[in-house]
């Protein structure tokens, strides 16, 4: 690839928000960007589109998540086919590990890191943790970009007591939302715990329900008043009625790579209440939110009693212009293009590798 020559980008999958607003900004910085449904779906029809997508001059796929792939067979396949015909394989770590975190998954985890050429980690951290969880080396090239923010994705337009009156929650009280599909490393045993000491406050649990088992836990949990669950797909003009009726947010993982909620949180001027989990720690500061340490269900007790102690309004404000800042597009596009150059073999400009690479 000559170095005035348009860079020309495979992305799967495409129905996830992230994707369409990274697409997008990648337009922007003049990549072409052309995308692939998962696998599960369409191996056939996507074999026959990388080729020729191939002939059109594409030369990088950037793969996101491995759920992409239904079995291990197939993730072999799509390298070997794709390496075949020339191109470079880029992955974005949104997990080190899919979220069911069996053996299987771990050596898939390693394999496909193992024969991409490059990888783009959401933090620092992430960076240490891949390597203690899969056992790898250092990947170059890379990048290190924070999950950028979701400001304008979604309507923004309810007001609170709307909100409220639309989910029937109290118009007056303290309001917190639990969102994300519902799954075991959630920890939502140790919020409903940290719920029982609490008063006029009510947790709203809303997202898409992923493990029954802990459904149907959270359904014996839930009183209706201090606990209210919403088990269902979120649809995107539903969003705001959630962020808008909430004070704050809460999300008490116990096991987690990167967080889309919290920049989702931020997008809709909401401070967070969230464990000190991966690379969580370099996305929430003292003035966007509070730390708590994974498990500490008396921690989230005291952190729910303390940011309504202070200005949470304000916290939201920061929240919302650290967002728009330290988590624009612009600078993860930026980052990823300059990335993209990189594993094209192109020179004369260097990668971004530090946290740098994802502020503003």
């Amino acid at each position: 690839m000559r170095n005035n020559e348009k860079i020309k980008v495979l992305m799967v999958p495409c129905r996830h928000e992230y994707v369409r607003k990274l697409k997008e900004h990648l337009k922007g910085e003049g990549v072409d960007v052309r995308l692939l449904k998962p696998f599960h779906y369409s191996t056939p029809l996507n074999i026959l589109k990388i080729l020729l997508y191939r002939l059109q001059g594409y030369g990088i796929i950037h793969v996101h998540w491995l759920y992409v792939f239904p079995f291990a067979w197939t993730m072999r396949l799509f390298s070997a086919f794709c390496h075949g015909l020339g191109f470079k394989i880029v992955w974005e770590m949104h997990n080190i590990v899919p979220h069911r975190r069996s053996s299987r998954d771990i050596d898939a985890s390693k394999w496909f890191y193992n024969n991409c050429d490059a990888v783009i980690f959401h933090s620092r951290h992430d960076i240490k943790r891949s390597k203690e969880v899969l056992g790898v080396k250092d990947k170059n090239p890379s990048a290190t970009v924070y999950h950028a923010n979701f400001i304008g994705s979604y309507k923004n337009e309810m007001t609170k007591d709307a909100a409220r009156r639309a989910l029937g929650l109290p118009i007056g009280g303290r309001v917190l939302l639990c969102f994300g599909q519902i799954r075991k490393n959630r920890g939502y045993e140790h919020l409903v715990k940290a719920m029982e000491g609490l008063k006029d406050v009510t947790v709203v649990v809303a997202g898409e329900v992923i493990d029954r088992k802990v459904y149907r836990e959270l359904l014996k949990a839930a009183d209706g008043e201090r606990i209210r669950v919403f088990g269902k797909w979120i649809p995107d003009d539903e969003v705001q009625v959630y962020f808008n009726a909430c004070d704050a947010v809460v999300l008490p993982y116990t096991e987690i790579t990167t967080s889309g909620v919290v920049p989702l949180a931020y997008s809709f001027s909401r401070p967070v209440i969230v464990s000190d989990i991966g690379g969580i720690s370099e996305i929430v500061t003292a003035e966007t939110g509070i730390l708590v340490r994974p498990g500490d269900a008396k921690g989230f007790r005291d952190a729910v009693n303390g940011i309504f102690k202070r200005d949470f309004v304000k916290m939201g404000e920061d929240a919302f212009a650290f967002a728009k800042g330290e988590l624009a597009w612009a600078n993860t596009a930026s980052s990823i293009k300059r990335l993209y150059r990189e594993v094209s073999g192109l020179r004369g400009l260097e990668v971004g590798r530090g946290p740098e690479a994802g502020r503003a």
